[in-house]
């Protein structure tokens, strides 16, 4: 299973469900990730609490030994800015 949904993507990094990950260059996405709600919340702006959904779902990717690729814009399937392809 895959999907290019950022909010499905955030959720599954943080339950290290992301085999691999791909993420557009120097594209930023902001809002808040909350575990205990398994919530997503997407910002327009980095403001107080915010941060970058595309990093955190990289990072969590790799704390859970999945794999990302860091590609241009235009390599990222559908052009979105960021996809993944799930373990289960």
């Amino acid at each position: 299973q895959a999907t290019d949904d950022l909010e499905r993507v955030v959720r599954a990094a943080y339950q290290g469900r992301v085999e691999m990950l791909w993420v557009a260059r120097q594209a930023h996405r902001w809002g808040c990730y909350d575990p205990e709600s398994d919530s997503v919340e997407l910002r327009a702006t980095p403001n107080s609490g915010a941060e970058d959904l595309l990093d955190f779902a990289a990072v969590h990717t790799l704390l859970n030994d999945g794999t990302v690729h860091v590609v241009e814009p235009a390599q990222v399937p559908e052009e979105v800015e960021a996809a993944a392809i799930f373990r289960y």
